[in-house]
């Protein structure tokens, strides 16, 4: 068995790591796989050829990541330029929205849109549609489109669409109801925990702290990749596995199971559900978070298409979230401080 470390641009989440970890192993040859976002790389162990730079850009294409054997590559100056204007594009449709949102702060709809334990449904719903429009909904979207494969053999012989459908149906059927049965818990537990009024507005603003630190990694700030909030590698490799999920009714278990495949938003939904310190207000917390990344993943599903597959998109939508995330914090921190 023979060891290789391949250095990776555009690695910016932990669901990369997964995503990265699974189209490896199915390279023949290839045994195991360690990727690692904090280090933008990936070692392997094969013991047949070693897999050329070649062969796995090509692999990769799609998914906009690129391999390398130097660690300091930092590739031509014109895919410099197009990172700026896409990051320029971003900002300038991020700068329209934030004008929008600031215009409905004057007629006080703003706290629809707020994000905080004390928030409306519909802020949770909206920081969802950002969740799934981001590349941190590719490790769930990547499940997706594994298990459609999977889902098309079943209903093969159904001239129905509604048939078709039905799976994709039961997976986000059983996502939103898990996230929100499991933000019902939070909140049960956040009840018990009897946190002053002080201390949820330390933790509100330490969590708004988090959400620039996501926003930052989604911008591609190289000194935020290193810190990442995630489930541990056993459990997200499992539930990543689709081999581990086959039947007709297994598609709701899958997406119950995604609750626990939390990339830095849903750790920021789930945290603030847990300092609501109500078990109501918690599951709607988090039902509605999860509704709000449905309509992504079953576009995704539906079309077996992945919605990141271009680059372009990929980068402009994620760095678009990114700049909403930090805006949104920001407003967040400055509201709890005027208190």
């Amino acid at each position: 068995m023979q060891e290789k470390t391949y250095y990776i641009k555009g690695m910016h989440c932990a669901s990369c790591e997964v995503l990265i970890e699974k189209k490896l192993l199915e390279i023949p040859g290839v045994k195991s796989v360690d990727a690692s976002t904090a280090k933008s790389q990936a070692t392997i162990e094969y013991d047949q050829q070693v897999p050329s730079l070649q062969q796995l850009n090509e692999a990769f294409k799609q998914d906009n990541y690129t391999f390398s054997e130097n660690k300091y590559e930092v590739g031509d100056t014109q895919k410099e330029v197009k990172l700026v204007k896409k990051t320029l594009i971003a900002f300038s449709v991020a700068i329209g929205i934030v004008t929008v949102f600031l215009l409905l702060d004057k007629v006080g709809v703003s706290s629809l849109l707020s994000v905080g334990s004390r928030s409306s449904v519909f802020a949770f719903f909206g920081f969802g549609v950002l969740a799934g429009l981001s590349s941190c909904a590719a490790l769930v979207g990547g499940i997706v489109l594994s298990m459609s494969k999977q889902w098309n053999d079943l209903y093969v012989n159904q001239t129905s669409s509604y048939k078709k459908f039905e799976p994709h149906a039961i997976f986000n059927i059983g996502r939103i109801l898990s996230y929100a049965l499991g933000g019902g818990l939070l909140g049960l537990i956040g009840s018990r925990l009897q946190l002053s009024l002080g201390l949820i507005t330390f933790l509100i603003i330490a969590i708004s702290i988090l959400m620039i630190g996501l926003g930052l990694q989604m911008l591609g700030v190289p000194g935020f990749r290193k810190f990442q909030f995630s489930a541990p590698k056993s459990i997200t490799r499992y539930i990543a596995n689709e081999n581990n999920f086959k039947g007709k009714y297994m598609p709701f278990i899958m997406g119950a199971l995604t609750f626990f495949l939390p990339c830095g938003f849903t750790i920021t939904a789930q945290t603030i559900a847990l300092l609501s310190g109500n078990a109501l207000q918690s599951a709607l917390i988090m039902g509605f978070f999860a509704l709000g990344t449905t309509p992504m993943l079953l576009i995704i599903g539906l079309s077996s298409v992945k919605f990141f597959s271009k680059p372009n998109v990929s980068e402009i939508f994620s760095k678009l979230a990114g700049f909403l995330v930090i805006f949104f914090a920001l407003f967040n921190i400055i509201n709890k401080i005027n208190i």
